[in-house]
């Protein structure tokens, strides 16, 4: 999987830490912009991957709300509603979760990730969650056999 730092939501995140060196609040990620090869309803679908390190439990669930804003400069407001999920668990370690694609809602090119957790240890794990170059649900998701780490990564938050 190709990953673009510039189209990274979350990288390790979890919801009682701040992201982005702490400059942004905990669970919402800062603004990232689509650049032209990522026209918001001009293209086909764009695809976004967001996986759990440590996975949900059956009483565990996070919700995601993505947001979206015009403009030729980085959003200083909090945007508008794009679309919003909730996962429920149980949700395997390194499981997928949430949305393939971004949803036909965005039609912006500034995007903004949030999640809120519910009865979830966030020591136990993060979330990672990106605009990627293509779609992986599927390929090689329920085949761990195949990945070096057998399907259960370790992800490490960078500062």
């Amino acid at each position: 999987m190709i990953i673009d730092s510039n189209l990274t939501f979350f990288d390790g995140a979890t919801n009682n830490e701040p992201t982005s060196g702490g400059q942004v609040e905990a669970g919402k990620s800062d603004w990232i912009p689509l650049t032209g090869f990522l026209n918001p309803g001009q293209v086909g679908p764009i695809p976004i991957h967001i996986c759990l390190s440590g996975g949900l439990t059956d009483d565990e669930s996070l919700t995601f709300t993505l947001k979206h804003a015009d403009g030729k400069e980085k959003p200083t407001d909090d945007g508008e509603e794009a679309g919003s999920m909730e996962v429920k668990g149980p949700v395997r370690p390194g499981g997928t979760v949430a949305w393939r694609f971004i949803p036909r809602g965005v039609t912006k090119p500034w995007l903004k990730l949030e999640f809120d957790a519910t009865n979830v240890d966030s020591s136990e794990g993060s979330v990672f969650a990106a605009i990627v170059r293509e779609d992986l649900t599927g390929s090689y998701q329920d085949n761990t056999d195949l990945l070096i780490d057998k399907g259960k990564p370790q992800y490490q938050a960078t500062a």
